[in-house]
């Protein structure tokens, strides 16, 4: 039977590099919500309800574990195949039929002591023993073509080995670059106070904006982090409002309009971030 790592496994794993995720959440209750929750994943395949940042923590981790579960049940089936080729002959019949050799050949040497045989040079050779010369040499063809069989069925168990560790090569592959696909979209935190929390991919995108029109995105995250930790306030989504400062601050240094809203407008922020709905992002 197929083994299941919800069911099957008795472990997962907990990575180094979520303890910043950990630490990015508002409160211990996020955090005891979040653990749970990869629990109930890990153990049943549930997938508990959660909001803001712990939702998207739970979904990075929920990828790993997953990846780690299909790994494991792979490994099981592995095993699980070579259980099923079976193995050598036992040792005890081996040995059982050189004992009954042995004491065969001893009985024959006491009969010949005691019944001592004329030996006749000049008698010719009964024809007895042409014929089991013959049968001997027939015998000793037969173990020769019986050796030759065992090495090509050897030369296929190679071949076949060969084709698994290719097979596992391929595997090992595809798992280095989920490793890879998985390390871009790692959260992490920004900002002064630590409470910006953006993937890889969502960093450089930003950066490069910025560079290209020559301004700063620290300046933006310093801003948007000290904004936050004045009003002990949490933003779920810091990608889509600093992108959003980012374009109305291009546009004006573009058009050279003085006049125009600066991208920084916290207040203008207060009143969009603390009521947009986020779950048509998410």
């Amino acid at each position: 039977m197929a083994k299941n790592f919800h069911t099957d496994n008795k472990a997962f794993m907990l990575y180094k590099d979520w303890e910043d995720i950990f630490q990015a959440l508002d409160s211990r209750e996020e955090i005891g919500e979040l653990v749970m929750a990869l629990f109930a994943y890990a153990k049943r395949g549930e997938s508990p309800k959660l909001s803001g940042g712990a939702k998207i923590a739970f979904l990075m981790m929920r990828a790993a574990i997953e990846r780690d579960g299909i790994a494991w049940e792979e490994t099981c089936a592995q095993r699980s195949e070579c259980g099923k080729k079976g193995g050598r002959p036992k040792k005890s019949d081996e040995s059982g039929n050189t004992d009954e050799k042995a004491e065969q050949t001893a009985a024959s040497a006491d009969n010949a002591e005691e019944k001592p045989q004329v030996i006749n040079d000049t008698a010719e050779k009964p024809k007895a023993f042409s014929q089991t010369k013959r049968f001997s040499e027939k015998a000793k063809k037969a173990d020769k073509d019986i050796d030759i069989d065992k090495d090509k069925d050897t030369d296929i168990d190679i071949d076949t080995d060969i084709d698994k560790d290719k097979d596992k090569d391929k595997a090992i592959d595809k798992e280095k670059k989920k490793d890879a696909g998985t390390a871009e979209s790692v959260v992490r935190s920004f900002g002064t106070h630590k409470n910006i929390m953006l993937t890889s991919e969502q960093y450089n995108e930003l950066e490069s904006r910025c560079r290209s029109v020559g301004l700063s995105l620290e300046s933006y995250i310093s801003k948007l982090s000290q904004w936050l930790f004045t009003k002990g306030r949490h933003c779920t989504d810091p990608y889509r409002i600093i992108s959003g400062w980012l374009d109305n601050d291009s546009k004006r240094k573009t058009a050279a309009k003085p006049k125009e809203r600066q991208g920084c407008d916290l207040s203008w922020y207060d009143d969009f971030a603390m009521n947009v709905d986020l779950s048509k992002f998410l």
